[in-house]
């Protein structure tokens, strides 16, 4: 009897003395993945890491299309953090704006939303904007007008660099200048589903950029180094397949498997391309390689025309990765190319033409595209894509184009 009631005191004890370790083992490497996670948040860093070129002083930051509405819906981010939303059936634009929209560098519409719903990320976090059909007041203030607002917050989470939504719109992807840490968040419910450390968690992410399959999740670091995470298994976890790499911009060209990226302060284009023979993303930190494309210092069109390039300030490809575009930091035009993929090659890049502004302006007056993207038309001919660049003058220009094949561009485009 004794006996037993030592071991039933013994055990109690035991029980007490593991259940305080637990407690403070959870304060102990709790605590140090909060520090671990967060960093120093400076604003001044947005205009070196934005894709934008002038992002001080452009009139337009960022341009976005709405992905799957039958109507064209574009928004523009202007420099004074306000969205101008533009849909095909309506004259003058929808204007945006709130008191917490502040420091804002890029929107995203969300895929399948019944009405129009768009992100903006900003320095207090993220502002959703739904669509109000009772009003019809273009002059938006939040919870009032034709859209209304609410904020996605966390903490640490401040200026907010990068938005992606997934394939189904369900899940809103971001990253921040105040964490180390990749956000998914689910909207309906204004709830955190997951963090995404980085790998050290040594600096902020700035840019997120799913592969057109939606199967992989593209990260670049602010201070160099760009990493992967597949989001259809359980690790989500992001990789590095591109480490020390000072990354200035980056483009999938079809499926998860081929991206093309710039550094900073180089005028070479690369791509990252896996190895599909063994298994993508099987151990991704192994499956890729990295090959020259093409070195944009000096570039002659297939036509003949030479032009001086440079630094690419950013570059993005069509939906079907036919095309590709590069705004340079110090130039005055676009360059236009053309993609040539072949099994078993590696990419080939050839120039087709260098778009300068349409628009009449004085002999002197300095002008320079700030952004641009490709789209596509949902409803009136689908076969129809456009570039749409935005330049510093408070311009935007379309360039249309049709092919719908790479033999057929290279038909279009005489390069047989």
């Amino acid at each position: 009897e004794f006996r037993d009631t030592l071991y039933l005191r013994a055990n109690r004890h035991l029980r007490r003395f593991r259940q305080k370790m637990a407690l403070l083992k959870e304060l102990y490497y709790g605590s140090i993945g909060y520090l671990s996670s967060n960093v120093i948040a400076d604003p001044k860093a947005l205009a070196q890491i934005s894709q934008a070129r002038g992002w001080k002083t452009a009139p337009y930051r960022y341009i976005g299309f709405h992905p799957n509405s039958p109507n064209l819906q574009i928004a523009l981010l202007t420099k004074e953090d306000r969205v101008l939303l533009y849909d095909g059936r309506r004259a003058p634009p929808v204007l945006l704006t709130s008191c917490e929209q502040k420091d804002a560098t890029c929107v995203a519409f969300r895929p399948w939303a019944s009405g129009c719903e768009l992100a903006v990320g900003c320095e207090a976090g993220i502002c959703l904007w739904r669509a109000n059909k009772l009003s019809v007041d273009h002059q938006i203030r939040p919870m009032q007008g034709t859209h209304y607002s609410q904020m996605l917050k966390g903490e640490g989470h401040c200026y907010v660099t990068s938005l992606q939504w997934n394939e189904d719109g369900t899940i809103l992807v971001s990253a921040a200048l105040g964490t180390g840490d990749i956000i998914l968040w689910e909207p309906d419910c204004h709830q955190k589903l997951r963090l995404l450390p980085g790998p050290g968690n040594q600096s902020s992410f700035s840019l997120l950029c799913f592969s057109p399959d939606f199967h992989v999740l593209f990260c670049a670091r602010s201070d160099g180094g760009g990493s992967i995470c597949q989001l259809d298994r359980s690790n989500w976890s992001p990789h590095q397949v591109l480490p020390k790499v000072r990354l200035q911009t980056v483009a999938w060209t079809g499926g998860c498997s081929q991206l093309l990226f710039a550094q900073k302060a180089c005028t070479f284009l690369y791509s990252c391309t896996s190895d599909q023979e063994t298994g993508v993303f099987l151990r991704p930190e192994h499956l890729w390689g990295v090959e020259l494309i093409a070195d944009l210092r000096d570039v002659t069109t297939c036509s003949g025309e030479y032009r001086y390039c440079g630094e690419p300030q950013t570059i993005v490809t069509d939906p079907l990765g036919i095309y590709l575009a590069v705004i340079f930091k110090e130039q005055s035009f676009v360059l236009f190319g053309l993609l040539v993929k072949a099994r078993g090659s590696p990419i080939r890049f050839f120039p087709l033409d260098f778009i300068d502004c349409d628009m009449a302006v004085e002999k002197d007056a300095e002008i320079y595209p700030t952004c641009m993207d490709f789209t596509r038309s949902q409803s009136a001919n689908p076969k129809t894509r456009w570039l749409v660049v935005c330049w510093n003058i408070s311009h935007i220009q379309w360039r249309e184009f049709g092919a719908q094949s790479l033999q057929e561009a290279i038909e279009v485009h005489n390069l047989n």
